[in-house]
């Protein structure tokens, strides 16, 4: 039986151009299409259910000037990006959506990104 594997992630492309990812990144997936919470009222509960995009934040990828001009221009596109990364587990996950730059930190390099999908991510099972 194999082992479950959790870490680093192995890969992040953007449009098939890969991306290096910083070994300590900690990629945060919101995993359901949902938030869940109650409404209260004068009897039982009602829930509520509010729809979310499974963003993919924390995304820290280490970058030169000319990778960051690359991930810049395919922020500002108004088409949709095509975005695939592999978990340590070596699943891969795909979807189309958009590229949000939140920082670059100059000492390392790290320049922290949002994945904001159109839709659901596509699983492929390692």
């Amino acid at each position: 039986m194999p082992y479950d594997v959790s870490g680093s992630l192995r890969k992040f492309t953007v449009e098939g151009v890969p991306f290096r990812v910083a070994a300590d990144a900690n990629l945060t997936e919101t995993i359901s299409k949902f938030e869940n919470s109650m409404i209260a009222t004068s009897g039982k509960s009602m829930r509520k259910m509010m729809k979310r995009p499974p963003i993919r934040e924390g995304l820290v990828l280490v970058t030169n000037s000319v990778e960051r001009d690359v991930l810049k221009g395919y922020a500002e596109q108004l088409e949709p990006v095509a975005f695939s990364y592999t978990n340590a587990a070596g699943d891969t996950y795909r979807c189309e959506g958009t590229l949000e730059i939140e920082n670059n930190e100059t000492e390392e390099n790290r320049t922290t990104c949002q994945v904001l999908p159109d839709d659901d991510w596509t699983l492929f099972a390692g």
